[in-house]
């Protein structure tokens, strides 16, 4: 739920069916937001976590205390500013990259410390 286009329009299947060119292969948006942006910022896994943003406790309590129609509404407005800012067969690159990869890592890291809140909860009990 934390990768804007999963609650993307219905008609266009979350972006699957916005053709576009990443770096001059053939994707769609939702592929893009998928796994693209991610894979070609060439970092391992550890690489990625250790270069999230940094939350303070407050904001972090902030983050994890939202409810589940919290994280749609988020992802929903995310998905409305990515879908403005894309055309069919659109030629996508680092431009489009260093513009919304820090929205890519903030999605991220909310989704993880959410997850991470969901198990301590179901398995602290």
């Amino acid at each position: 739920m934390h990768q804007p286009l999963h609650v993307g329009r219905s008609e266009d299947r979350g972006g699957n069916d916005i053709k576009v060119l990443w770096f001059g292969k053939n994707s769609n948006l939702h592929r893009v937001w998928d796994s693209e942006m991610i894979n070609g910022y060439q970092m391992s896994y550890t690489e990625l976590a250790n270069n999230l943003p940094i939350y303070t406790a407050e904001k972090q309590q902030i983050i994890v205390n939202s409810s589940v129609l919290d994280w749609m509404y988020e992802s929903q407005r995310h998905a409305k500013q990515i879908y403005g800012s894309i055309t069919q067969d659109e030629s996508l690159g680092y431009a489009y990259q260093r513009e919304y990869f820090p929205l890519v890592r903030h999605r991220l890291h909310k989704g993880g410390l959410r997850l991470a809140k969901l198990l301590n909860d179901i398995f602290d009990n």
